[in-house]
């Protein structure tokens, strides 16, 4: 069953809220640890809203840990949620001190009593539904680390809950843990709550929304489809922080599409700022980042997700979905997520993608699965694979899944996984370079097998060895001096063929005329070498 609150949460609670009241517009920002930039972005996302022209209003959520007011500049404030709490003010709106950015005001915790950060339930509920009630066009709140009930609790009375995630295993282990906690927390109202599962044989010791569904789909469909409502509902926004290279670059994208196949939820991708030196020094000045060093990398990334937040402010209301399947319940298409018509390119890519998505040391994966489950997973996609890039495997899969014609090509967007480099990311030696198209050389019966063939074939088809030395378990050496025909350096030749076979069987060419090709150049080449 779903675990209760203490014996004082009882009363009324501030309910979780997805719809806007009174022109006001509440966007809490966290994060599953602590030290990934919450302060940061929160700080700097109210700038940029006041700059605007947005009556804005931050507030240190953080209570026993505030430091916001660092971030804009503030040095000793008047008032704080200190006074409030002691009941020195009666209102929250009494302890909104100016700052030196036009229409930006601050609600600071420096100074909060020793028991701040533990507050009695009334007092947090006292102070979460006096912020809904203030009147401002944007409150954005600094949430405390962790999945303690405060950060949940404001994360939850949100129209907008951004988690600030780094490239680092731990924060993605614990943004994950803080995700499936808040959904949790949603569920204290539906009625026969109790009958949803919650114990430690889960992955990440807790049940993620996709497992609770799929726990009462069949025993009791009412139960389920209010679950499902609230996984319609749900919407948490992720933007990574301190990316330095291409892998990092697609961290956003990466966490997307895991926590859509794992958790079944539709998580939004804001957007990443870059580690900048420009950070430190704007904290050490104890000056508004954006104020500062409005030109440099990281204010750009800013005002990006800025942008991005101002669309969602137009547009919020989250249109329903399929029902969240689980890996092995979804089609070979959704398991490498592409389109039907997908071409082999894109199957190769795609598959290419998932094996390092869900590679059993990818940082994605954290807290997510065990090991069994991602078992799983790795079946389907190598599944998925050898029956897509089949001719005859996917004409009769493709007839049996869509017996009325393969849907048309219905997006354009980038594939999921794949975050493009933004313009204002210098390409540097760590990051991916652009790759030049090369035509594909035509290969029939009368062709020769030739090793630089087979590394054009391959070039051309966007492949590394290393990508087939892990699927064919032939080493990267061997398969390099295939390619250079290094004769030299080549095995016996019956352990040659048997390389040569997973070879032609990766690239998907005639399994016969490239064993016997190449072995007859084998032959002449060994022996004019002597």
């Amino acid at each position: 069953m779903v675990e209760a609150d203490d014996a004082e949460e009882g009363g009324a609670h501030p309910a979780p809220s997805s719809e806007r009241a009174g022109g006001r517009r509440i966007i809490a920002i966290g994060g599953g640890k602590g030290g990934v930039g919450k302060s940061l972005l929160a700080a700097n996302l109210g700038i940029y809203l006041a700059q605007l022209g947005k009556r804005v209003i931050l507030i240190d959520a953080d209570l026993g840990g505030a430091n916001l007011h660092t971030f804009v500049g503030v040095e000793r404030p008047s008032v704080t949620l200190g006074d409030f709490f002691d009941k020195r003010v009666a209102r929250i709106e009494d302890c909104v001190v100016d700052t030196a950015v036009k229409g930006l005001g601050l609600v600071s915790g420096e100074g909060d009593p020793l028991w701040a950060a533990n507050p009695r339930p009334a007092t947090k509920n006292r102070l979460i539904n006096q912020v809904r009630e203030i009147d401002t066009d944007y409150l954005i709140c600094d949430l405390p680390p962790g999945s303690g009930f405060i950060a949940l609790d404001f994360f939850l009375v949100a129209h907008i809950g951004i988690l600030v995630v780094v490239p680092e295993p731990t924060s993605v282990e614990n943004t994950f843990r803080f995700i499936k906690s808040a959904f949790l927390r949603r569920l204290r109202d539906i009625q026969k709550v109790d009958k949803l599962p919650v114990d430690r044989t889960f992955e990440g010791g807790m049940p993620s929304p996709l497992d609770l569904y799929n726990a009462v789909k069949e025993s009791d469909p009412p139960l389920a489809e209010r679950v499902l409502a609230e996984i319609y509902r749900y919407r948490p926004r992720i933007v990574v922080n301190q990316t330095r290279t291409r892998a990092d670059l697609d961290l956003g994208a990466q966490l997307r599409s895991a926590g859509k196949r794992r958790l079944g939820l539709n998580i939004d991708y804001m957007g990443h700022l870059e580690s900048d030196d420009a950070v430190w020094n704007a904290i050490r000045k104890r000056r508004p980042l954006v104020v500062e060093y409005p030109e440099s990398k990281v204010a750009k990334n800013v005002e990006r997700i800025v942008r991005k937040l101002l669309a969602v402010d137009q547009n919020d209301r989250s249109q329903p979905h399929d029902p969240p399947k689980r890996t092995e319940d979804q089609s070979f298409y959704e398991v490498l997520e592409i389109d039907p018509g997908a071409s082999d390119e894109d199957v190769r890519r795609a598959y290419k993608r998932m094996r390092e998505m869900y590679a059993s040391d990818s940082m994605v994966v954290c807290g997510l699965y065990t090991p069994e489950r991602l078992e799983v997973v790795h079946r389907r996609i190598e599944e998925a694979y050898d029956t897509l890039l089949d001719p005859d495997k996917r004409k009769i899969y493709d007839i049996k899944l869509f017996p009325e014609g393969i849907p048309t090509r219905t997006t354009t967007t980038p594939p999921v996984g794949v975050a493009p480099i933004a313009p204002t990311l210098p390409q540097k030696d760590d990051l991916t370079p652009a790759r030049v198209e090369i035509p594909e050389p035509i290969v029939d019966a009368g062709t020769e097998i030739t090793g630089e063939l087979l590394k054009r074939l391959r070039v051309a088809r966007k492949i590394e060895l290393v990508d087939i030395s892990q699927r064919t378990k032939v080493s990267v050496h061997h398969l390099k001096s295939i390619e250079e025909e290094t004769w030299s350096a080549m095995p016996a030749q019956v352990y040659l063929r048997g390389f040569l076979v997973e070879f032609a069987r990766y690239l998907r060419l005639d399994v016969q005329h490239v064993t016997r090709s190449y072995l007859a150049r084998y032959t002449k080449g060994k022996a004019h070498t002597g």
